[in-house]
């Protein structure tokens, strides 16, 4: 006989109102969403670890759910978007605006996310598990250095998080997929919420084109071949069932897997390209920053274009113009003009190694996985339905190797310029020393004709004021030009192009164009000479983000209805927001999918329904089912006089208890958590052909009193709690029920043993792995030792 046993753990008021609760299943924590659209994450003993603000104002949370390794967090906004939000530090990991992406379909405007899942296969995969030479890239790349100004993380700086965060998104050993269902009918999937795979319309699916459907509920079966879907008819606002085949996601698992995880690399190294681009420019800026207080002074005081002209004049003639002089002599100073040249010097070679540490592995690691990609797209009969196309990957190649191009060009114009500067510092610093009459060693003195031929190079364009674009000029404008390695820099074409006239490959190109046309392995740079880095960079990000480009990707196709349920037809006109808590499970172990949902204007019935999925022809069962007052054992008022007891909220707890609260039938300010075995709810069930028209929850529908069917001690009366919605996790043994105010919350441990210790759950944080919980080692198939950051956090 199942002991109700709940050990209360906490009672707090909260500050805002509380809307949306839900359990993690792998940690003890409990994410919250209150009126003001904020979400919260509390451990078991309320301590919060986080607050993260709605992302604009008047959006507010739909629903939310858990990442299955409880590590990151989907909040779905009323905006439609969607964040994925890191667990330990709140960091947006993804964020999608989807329902911008979703076409028009019959006219529906936006309706925002109505419910959001994430469900995970079970079972691990081979790709995942087996040794494969070829997955070891060490073998073949060279790893990126861990330059912090360059950090590999696409989220934190530090390099150590950089290769744990690898880990997280490419090593899974399960594949899970996080669906999103739309008020406007349609369901969007992602691979690991970050690999995305289509939206599908469920009326395309459902063979009703003219349907307008709002998404209440999705359930996946634990191998992903069915898909259940509870949705609402937006016109009549009856509520219907569906249960789609998925086979595909089943059969085609291993190829989806490994896909994913290549997306999932490739999108680590693009954000690695990003932050490195940020620390190149940040050096860039740094010189620019040096030459303008170093030369700003003098500049102000020569008339536009002065400054080459008196530095020319003073190296064709060795004699300083009177300005010039006091300038070398009063604000540069010998010691000034060696900080200055070190600083520059310094700049340029920190651009140079990101350059060449960073970019380019980084572009090599791009090209590798790339390729690998593309190898997948030549096995049609197992990749083709993905939708990934070889042309498409080609593309992206091809923009990895000109990035790698402009990478190598870019590190020869540091490599003049470095050779200009020394020179232009070296002369300088001659000239000072002359001006003060100071003895100078002869080899510093020296300048050969091409180093002279090199400083009239550099000084030819050095003053060069950004005016000629009104719309590139900057807030300060920069007075000196650097433009050989500036323009790299930059989101417009290159000024100065890069002498490549007599470079043999590219002679030999052009004598045999033969060679480039229809050819996916030689490739012709041309169109990409004018590109700066920044462009061709964008180019490249371009490229990659059209081979997972999903928005004309048609995956209903692959989709096919097996049975549409008319479930419960909408007699009043009000609508179901609000009002309407349903709840659905995958029980894996019977293979069998049960909903039970309750119309809270009703108040008094919770209606439920299993469909067996074992066979080919499914089996189907439905009953409403009431509570009396004579639930409490110690009611001494008879049944078939008194009304029935409302039901406030039901959630399933584990796919063999499903959790109900109900109103207290004698105290309005308390309220009862019962715990309803799902083997009686389904041992009174009545069968129901699938195939009907007819609506299942009905006037004739059976109607049978649960308070007659329950043992003792299955519920438990919550004095002064004047609950109105809960939240349960079978998984980690953990309830909550929030009040009819919204303001006050309950905390319970479920299944507690009258011995078990009290002490048992102390606030451990999550970095620490010490001793194991006794009672507590349920969690789930994949789960490994639990430590006590598993427990409570």
């Amino acid at each position: 006989m199942y002991h109700c046993g709940m050990r209360q753990m906490e009672e707090r008021h909260v500050a805002n109102q509380v809307d949306l609760m839900i359990w993690s299943n792998r940690l003890d924590l409990l994410a919250l969403s209150n009126f003001k659209g904020e979400v919260q994450v509390h451990r078991l003993h309320w301590q919060k670890v986080w607050n993260l603000p709605p992302p604009m104002e008047n959006v507010t949370v739909r629903c939310m759910a858990w990442r299955p390794d409880g590590k990151a967090l989907a909040v779905g906004y009323s905006s439609g978007s969607v964040y994925i939000v890191d667990i330990e530090d709140k960091e947006i990991l993804d964020k999608y605006e989807l329902e911008q992406d979703i076409p028009d379909f019959g006219g529906t405007k936006n309706y925002g996310i109505s419910c959001i899942t994430w469900a995970v296969r079970a079972g691990t995969l081979e790709s995942a598990t087996e040794y494969n030479l070829y997955d070891d890239t060490s073998i073949f790349l060279q790893k990126p250095s861990t330059l912090t100004s360059g950090s590999t993380s696409y989220k934190t700086q530090g390099s150590e998080d950089s290769v744990k965060n690898l880990k997280e998104i490419q090593e899974p050993t399960q594949l899970n997929m996080l669906l999103v269902g739309y008020g406007s009918g349609c369901i969007f999937l992602s691979i690991f919420g970050r690999y995305p795979y289509g939206t599908v319309q469920l009326a395309q699916v459902t063979k009703d084109e003219g349907g307008d459907y709002k998404i209440i509920d999705i359930t996946l079966s634990d191998d992903f071949s069915l898909m259940q879907v509870v949705y609402e008819d937006r016109v009549t606002k009856n509520v219907l069932i569906s249960l789609v085949n998925t086979s595909v996601l089943s059969a085609y698992a291993e190829e989806i897997f490994t896909v994913a995880n290549r997306h999932g690399q490739v999108t680590q190294l693009l954000s690695c390209l990003d932050q490195t681009m940020t620390s190149i420019t940040e050096a860039w800026e740094h010189i620019l920053l040096e030459m303008d207080t170093k030369m700003a002074y003098y500049a102000a005081s020569v008339p536009e274009g002065g400054v080459s002209a008196d530095l020319l004049e003073l190296l064709m003639l060795g004699v300083p113009s009177d300005e010039l002089e006091l300038f070398l002599l009063q604000e540069l100073t010998a010691k000034g003009l060696k900080k200055f040249g070190n600083s520059v010097e310094l700049s340029y070679s920190t651009i140079q190694k990101l350059v060449l540490r960073q970019l380019n592995i980084v572009g090599q690691h791009l090209t590798y996985y790339l390729s690998e990609l593309r190898g997948l797209t030549r096995i049609p009969d197992r990749y083709k339905i993905l939708g990934v196309e070889e042309n498409t990957v080609t593309e992206a190649i091809r923009a990895c190797c000109a990035f790698l191009n402009k990478c190598l060009e870019l590190q020869q114009v540091i490599d003049v310029s470095m050779r200009n500067y020394k020179a232009f510092f070296r002369w300088l610093f001659v000239v000072i020393v002359r001006l003060l009459d100071e003895q100078t060693p002869s080899e510093i003195v020296k300048i050969n004709q091409q180093e002279l031929s090199h400083i009239a190079e550099f000084l030819y364009n050095f003053d060069h004021v950004q005016a000629e674009n009104g719309d590139s000029v900057p807030e300060k404008p920069v007075k000196f030009n650097l433009e050989r390695l500036g323009q790299y820099l930059q989101d417009q074409d290159l000024s100065i192009m890069p002498d490549d006239e007599d470079n043999p490959w590219h002679k030999f190109l052009r004598d045999n164009s033969c060679l480039i046309k229809d050819n996916d392995t030689i490739f012709s740079m041309a169109e990409f000479k004018k590109f700066s880095l920044v462009q061709q960079q964008t180019f490249l990000k371009n490229a990659v983000n059209q081979i997972f480009d999903v928005t004309n990707k048609d995956i209903g196709k692959h989709f096919s209805v097996l049975y549409n349920i008319k479930c419960n037809e909408n007699q009043s006109d009000s609508t179901l927001e609000n009002k309407f808590r349903v709840s659905q499970i995958f029980d894996a172990t019977q293979q069998r999918f049960m909903v039970a949902f309750v119309n809270v204007n009703d108040k008094n019935e919770i209606c439920f329904t299993s469909t067996n999925v074992k066979e080919k022809t499914c089996s189907a069962t439905a009953t409403k089912y009431h509570f009396s007052p004579n639930i409490l054992k110690d009611s001494k008022e008879h049944s078939e006089h008194q009304h029935n007891v409302a039901v406030l909220d039901l959630q399933f707890y584990s796919s063999d208890y499903l959790s109900v609260l109900i109103q207290h039938p004698h105290n309005d300010e308390s309220t009862i958590f019962v715990q309803v075995p799902l083997k009686i709810a389904l041992e009174n069930s009545c069968e129901f052909n699938v195939r009907s028209k007819s609506y299942v929850f009905s006037d004739k529908t059976q109607n049978k009193n649960m308070s007659s069917l329950l043992e003792q001690d299955v519920y438990k009366v919550l004095d002064k709690m004047d609950g109105f919605r809960i939240a349960v996790s079978g998984g980690r043994k953990v309830a909550v029920v929030l009040s009819k105010s919204y303001r006050k919350v309950r905390v319970f441990e479920m299944e507690v043993d009258g011995e078990e210790e009290e002490d048992e759950t102390l606030d451990i944080t999550p970095q620490s792995h010490t001793t194991h919980r006794s009672n507590n080692s349920h969690c789930m198939s994949d789960q490994q030792n639990i430590t006590t950051d598993d427990i409570t956090f």
